[in-house]
């Protein structure tokens, strides 16, 4: 693995990173230098790519390797002319805001009692009373925005007394707090997984990579975003690495960068230590980033936990200095989220389109009219950009035509309709443990300190949009989880987490700022109790969740199946593959495409036969046709389906229900065994079946 990495990892920096470097000294505000890490990487994610994919589609070609060399290089060059051309953002950029007042004992009450029940329940004591902690938190929030021991002064400047030994700490806790996340990223698959990694969809991820690599393309597979794709290639070509061989190596570094964003993101509100609690809180208290990168699915954790976050980060500094800089930097943000997962497009859609029904004219009624026109022109652009990045893969113009004209609106207007309705959501308590107890109430407890700051007039009006995008950003994410109307409640309840973590930084450390030693007996008392439960709970939650992370995963293949798709991919001619759904109960058959080299055939349960979102673009025909050669290996209907597909290997896993593997053996004139070993089995069909005795 220390190989792959060394010959990975650099490749990864330079090309994830490095182009964006010059544009994020161009366009984003002067700060530390781990948010300037996040808006870096940020841009190159939403840059690199679209350099790629506008050479793919000028040449005709897919990603090679001067096309992905050329298109880094092309990224950074152009952020270097800007930044010698522009120079850095003037030295007048706002300082954090000044956070929500300390609480009085009174407000202070509820705390304790919720936290106790938090451990309670942790350490297994009591159960079923999360309404109670619920109740507690609510009472709590609405009484710390009432009662509160008056204001107190604004974070002090970097260049304060004292600045650069504070700057120092808490540099030196978020990078603990990143190397934790690591450990958790890349504990269990380096003991379990290597010389693979968990999960099931990278093998689709992988088999797409390859058809950006070879065609620049991915639509004959899934209708999906190419961004993530087209970043595998331009990694793959530059490393030498296939994708499959990248993903154990980088995939566990991805999730250091959800909690770099959420530091980001809650450092320009508040200031560092607010940054260093979103941090911690997202990368080791968060379950829903970890179980996306467990099951494999990147581009989704990627473009809602990482992206989005950064795109509000760059939208809360259009309030605070609205310009052409800021306006360029939320554009680019927010539009590469549609670049990435379509998911992750409607989170950002309906949030913006929110934003602007609110910000735009409360800005303008305040008087503030360059806030507004600026804060729209930015949307606009946004809008624009992003409908550029749509428009091939969700087929915009068909999909416009149709609705104009009441007639057929393509693959995507047709992969929209099937999704609204399709999957139920799940429970209040499932939601709970997706997003970790602790970050959900304190979480909650956070909105409800910005939404009292915002109703009581104590904040000025761009820190008042900004605490309003992040309570309807957690909104919308909740609404959403909870209907079947938004097509995926499941991933809206798994992201649901982000901004939440970001709140709960702001009571986290409003519980911390209240241990006073000029306030009352009794306050200190309240105050000193409830920090140590808080931190308690925290902790537990943390360690826990570092625990889970050293298990063994079940959704990783085996030797023997690696083995068979090594042997597939060393006698890859071409043609097509049907393989059996799954290759045990958690990875699916597209394992075995990927490791061999195919696009094809897919195959499906017939479960997922019967589910109209589970459908690629291809549609079902070729899905029948591999399950009716696995199931019936033999006759005329069979015999045309190989020819027609050019089919060249069927793999089959032997332990898979009703597949009648031995069926193949018996039939030696219409198939040849060509591989065999515990767990697969594979015949190559004779180009002329030789007659039946």
């Amino acid at each position: 693995m220390l190989a792959e990495l060394l010959r990975a990892l650099p490749v990864a920096v330079l090309v994830g990173t490095m182009p964006g470097y010059f544009w994020a000294r161009c366009l984003s505000p002067a700060g530390d230098r781990v948010e300037l890490l996040a808006y870096s990487t940020a841009l190159s994610m939403a840059l690199v790519p679209t350099a790629a994919l506008a050479q793919t589609r000028v040449l005709g070609t897919g990603v090679t390797l001067p096309v992905a060399a050329l298109s880094a290089a092309a990224v950074f060059a152009g952020g270097t002319a800007a930044y010698l051309w522009f120079g850095r953002p003037g030295d007048d950029e706002p300082l954090p805001a000044s956070p929500p007042a300390p609480w009085s004992a009174y407000a202070l009450i509820p705390l304790p009692l919720a936290f106790g029940l938090m451990l309670a329940t942790a350490f297994g004591l009591v159960s079923g009373v999360w309404y109670v902690v619920g109740l507690l938190v609510v009472a709590a929030g609405i009484a710390g925005s009432v009662a509160s021991r008056g204001q107190v002064r604004r974070e002090p400047s970097r260049d304060a007394p004292g600045s650069r030994l504070r700057s120092s700490l808490w540099g030196a806790l978020v990078l603990a707090t990143l190397l934790l996340v690591l450990l958790r990223g890349y504990w269990g698959p380096v003991r379990y997984d290597w010389p693979f990694i968990r999960g099931g969809d990278q093998y689709s991820h992988a088999v797409m990579s390859g058809l950006m690599m070879t065609e620049g393309r991915i639509d004959s597979y899934l209708i999906y975003p190419p961004g993530f794709h087209t970043m595998t290639a331009v990694i793959s070509r530059l490393s030498g690495l296939e994708p499959l061989e990248i993903f154990p190596v980088l995939a566990p570094a991805l999730l250091v960068l959800p909690a770099l964003a959420c530091y980001a993101l809650a450092t320009r509100l508040w200031g560092r230590p607010y940054g260093v609690a979103a941090a911690f809180l997202c990368g080791l208290l968060l379950v829903g980033p970890y179980e996306s990168f467990a099951e494999a699915r990147y581009p989704n954790l990627l473009s809602a936990d990482f992206l989005i976050v950064t795109a509000v980060a760059a939208l809360i500094r259009v309030y605070t200095s609205p310009g052409a800089r800021s306006g360029l930097l939320l554009a680019i943000l927010g539009s590469s989220v549609v670049l990435y997962h379509q998911v992750g497009s409607l989170y950002l859609a309906v949030l913006l389109a929110l934003v602007a029904i609110v910000s735009v004219p409360y800005l303008l009624l305040g008087g503030q009219r360059k806030g507004a026109t600026a804060l729209f022109i930015s949307l606009t652009l946004l809008g624009l950009f992003s409908v550029f990045y749509a428009w091939d893969t969700y087929d915009l113009g068909r999909l416009a035509a149709g609705l104009l004209g009441g007639s057929d609106t393509g693959a995507g207007g047709t992969a929209v309709a099937i999704a609204i309705g399709s999957q139920e959501p799940l429970s209040l308590e499932h939601l709970l443990a997706t997003t970790s107890e602790p970050v959900a109430w304190l979480g909650l407890l956070g909105a409800l300190l910005a939404t009292g700051e915002v109703l009581r007039r104590r904040v000025r009006t761009p820190q008042a949009l900004a605490y309003l995008t992040l309570v309807l950003w957690a909104l919308v994410l909740f609404a959403g989880s909870r209907t079947s109307y938004s097509g995926f409640p499941q991933r809206f309840e798994r992201d649901l987490g982000i901004p939440l973590a970001v709140l709960a930084a702001l009571a986290v450390v409003g519980i911390l700022r209240s241990i006073h030693p000029s306030g009352s007996s009794l306050a200190a008392i309240v105050a000193v109790l409830a920090a140590a439960l808080a931190v308690a709970v925290v902790g537990i939650q943390g360690a826990q969740n570092l625990k889970n992370a050293d298990k063994w995963s079940p959704n990783v293949v085996s030797a023997e199946v690696a083995a068979a798709g090594e042997w597939l991919g060393e006698r890859n001619t071409g043609g097509n593959l049907v393989v059996t759904p799954y290759l045990n109960d958690h990875v699916p058959g597209s394992a075995m495409l990927a490791m061999g080299g195919y696009t094809g055939l897919r195959s499906y349960t017939q479960e997922r036969l019967r589910t109209p979102r589970a459908l690629p673009p291809s549609g079902k025909e070729p899905l029948l046709a591999a399950n009716k050669i696995t199931y019936h290996p033999v006759g005329e209907r069979t015999e045309a389906l190989l020819d027609r597909y050019d089919i060249r290997y069927v793999a089959l896993y032997k332990t898979y229900p009703g597949v009648p593997w031995r069926a193949f053996d018996r039939a030696p004139q219409a198939y040849e065994k060509v591989f065999e070993n515990g767990a697969v089995i594979i015949f190559s069909p004779r180009e002329n079946p030789l007659p039946r005795d």
